[in-house]
């Protein structure tokens, strides 16, 4: 299946990037927008001036952001899986 690549103009942190993606371009816009959003908190509460700093803070901040999700969401599929196998046996056990 062929995916279709396309431009987007975005705007982070005041300088315009041209992304080619295959998602559509509000959602380009809106990730654009959240990094922006990360970049521009993290000179607000730090005062660092020098961009290419503060773009590695910010993705960090979004790294961790994301492997908390991700364990959040793990352990949540573990502990479903742990209600679904007991349920089964439940139901195993009364028939």
């Amino acid at each position: 299946m062929n995916e279709i690549h396309k431009n987007v103009r975005v705007t982070i942190y005041g300088k315009e990037y041209e992304i080619k993606g295959s998602e559509d371009d509000e959602y380009i816009h809106k990730l654009a927008d959240y990094v922006d959003l990360t970049m521009r908190n993290i000179a607000e509460k730090t005062q660092i001036i020098a961009i290419d700093r503060i773009a590695i803070l910010a993705a960090l901040n979004i790294a961790d952001e994301m492997h908390k999700q991700r364990k959040l969401f793990e352990e949540n599929i573990t502990r479903l899986e742990q209600e679904l196998q007991e349920a089964l046996n439940i139901a195993i056990e009364k028939s």
